[in-house]
């Protein structure tokens, strides 16, 4: 008997064991969650990468690559609308009352679920009922065939934006229990079934290849989400439709701010695009390959940052702790700066050799890089404004303060639209982006104002010493890049393989010179650099 007792103890200690070693597998802390975002998300934008430079082979600056760039877009609303809106709001509410009552919020999960699902089969029915007229509002410029391009894409789109949509929903819930590696590593499929399906298909669907593979990819991940949830988030799929008593109203309040923010956001591509389709065919295309350059930086550097660090922020608020909420505010903008004046600056003084090692083939040809590179620098001089926007809204989200940035976002879309114009006017297509460059910075200085009104003060003054620091460090290391590429491009040829070579080349020289000079200036984001890369090997050789 007593054999048999102790048995049991050690296959409930075994058992014990084990699931505490896969809840430690499948929680993360800050620091490793940022990382996890920063590694899937380079290899996402890696992937992602390989994507664009096959579609820009495949269909470079045409008519039909235009239609594609104005419906895209159409994902990246419901995306947003659902992670920037309803899961920052989800996460906030769902901390707060998970931690007072398990069982009750997972309950209100399942109903608030069930509403979420119903407002997007609405909303994607809608789009694709009215869907020839929504092609008036997206591109005016596109005419008979295209016409109907484009009215097929938004069905297609609108689809894949439904399924997308309750993944990054579920997304949301699996990032308010501190499991950040299953939303970093899901999103992958996504470009995977997209390169697969240009490659196998480009030539008998033609562009109609991009998003048929990228359904396929957000099929198999919404899929995937609902397994998990039920499996490791302890959701319950029910068709319970009673809000008495859940969080619902309250997620409702808070998310509607934001759900208008991101929309008065969405109209300023709306009617960029409107304005770039009726300048010379490519333009929106043109325009979109170099957003999607910018957005390399922002989506490796920035946005994994902001999104591992989001729960934190919303405890320390929670819990009152100002001075929580200002440690975290600060690490985020040094740490994201590390690497996001480098990006700025090297793409700014590169952005000629990077176009053309990115794009440079197939139907992209010479005249495709020359209407991509200028905008490409224009956009590229908003990364450091983005990013500090980024981070700076997240810290009045996590204080539930959706008002505000959700005025300012309203004031500097209309701003934004206004600048267009004489912009256009100047520069063609390339002035869209430089509207856009110059009203992120507005807006930057407009809401670190806000929220120093809101919190006191944000420790601006050590933030900006240490910015100096690293933006000195950053000039000067690009000037020497610049330098050595100069040197080497006199003895190498001009053909897109030796400038690779010279750009590699030339980017070592950077990062030597780089870390160099935050040594020599006494930058403190060079020690934690340097500590946060000995905690990865560390961690690596221990999972080993």
């Amino acid at each position: 008997m007593g054999n048999e007792v102790q048995s049991n103890n050690r296959i409930i200690e075994e058992s014990t064991l084990k699931e505490n070693k896969i809840k430690r597998f499948l929680e993360q802390n800050a620091v490793q969650a940022s990382f996890i975002f920063m590694a899937s998300t380079l290899i996402s934008r890696i992937l992602g990468l390989g994507r664009d430079m096959l579609f820009g082979a495949y269909f470079g600056i045409s008519r039909s690559a235009d239609a594609l760039s104005a419906t895209l877009p159409i994902t990246s609303i419901f995306q947003n609308v659902m992670t920037s809106a309803i899961s920052i709001s989800l996460i906030t509410l769902f901390v707060e009352k998970y931690g007072k009552d398990r069982e009750q919020a997972l309950k209100d999960l399942s109903i608030i679920f069930n509403y979420i699902m119903l407002g997007l089969i609405i909303s994607t029915f809608s789009l694709m009922i009215f869907s020839n007229q929504f092609v008036s509002i997206l591109g005016p410029g596109f005419e008979g065939n295209y016409r109907n391009i484009v009215s097929k894409l938004v069905d297609l789109f609108s689809i894949t934006a439904l399924f997308w949509s309750i993944t990054y929903f579920l997304f949301g819930i699996a990032q308010s229990r501190k499991h950040f590696l299953v939303t970093a590593l899901f999103p992958l499929l996504s470009n995977t079934f997209i390169i697969i399906s240009l490659i196998t298909f480009h030539k008998t669907l033609g562009v109609y290849s991009y998003p048929v593979g990228m359904l396929a990819g957000v099929v198999i991940q919404f899929i995937l989400m609902i397994f998990y949830a039920k499996s490791f988030l302890g959701m319950k799929f029910t068709l319970n439709f009673n809000p008495k008593g859940t969080f619902l109203p309250a997620l409702l309040i808070l998310s509607l701010p934001l759900i208008l923010q991101q929309l008065s956001t969405y109209s300023v591509t709306v009617v960029s695009n409107n304005l770039a389709s009726r300048l010379q065919a490519g333009s929106i295309a043109a325009l979109g390959y170099a957003n999607k350059l910018r957005q390399l930086s922002l989506g490796i550097l920035t946005l994994p940052l902001a999104t591992s660090y989001y729960p934190f922020l919303s405890e320390a608020a929670a819990k009152n702790d100002f001075n929580k909420l200002r440690e975290i505010f600060s690490k985020s903008i040094r740490f994201a700066s590390f690497f996001i004046f480098p990006a700025m600056l090297v793409s700014i003084i590169f952005a000629n050799p990077i176009v053309r090692i990115v794009f440079e083939r197939g139907a992209f040809d010479a005249k495709a890089v020359s209407l991509t590179t200028k905008p490409f620098i224009f956009y590229s001089l908003s990364i450091f404004a983005a990013m500090v926007n980024i981070i700076t809204m997240r810290v009045f989200y996590a204080m539930k303060n959706m008002i505000i940035p959700l005025l300012i976002s309203i004031f500097m879309s209309a701003l934004n639209i206004a600048i267009f114009f004489p912009s256009i006017n100047a520069l063609q297509h390339s002035g869209i982006p430089l509207a856009i460059s110059i009203t992120l910075y507005i807006e930057m200085f407009i809401l670190l104002y806000a929220l120093i009104k809101k919190t006191g003060h944000m420790n601006l003054l050590s933030i900006g010493n240490s910015l100096l620091k690293l933006l000195a460090a950053s000039a000067i290391a690009t000037g020497l890049m610049y330098i050595f590429y100069k040197f080497l491009e006199i003895y190498l040829s001009k053909s897109n393989l030796y400038i690779a070579i010279n750009f590699l080349a030339s980017t070592i020289i950077f990062i030597f010179a780089y870390l160099i000079m935050l040594v020599i200036l006494k930058a403190d984001e060079s020690k934690t650099a340097f500590y946060v890369i000995k905690k990865i090997v560390a961690k690596v050789k221990r999972g080993s």
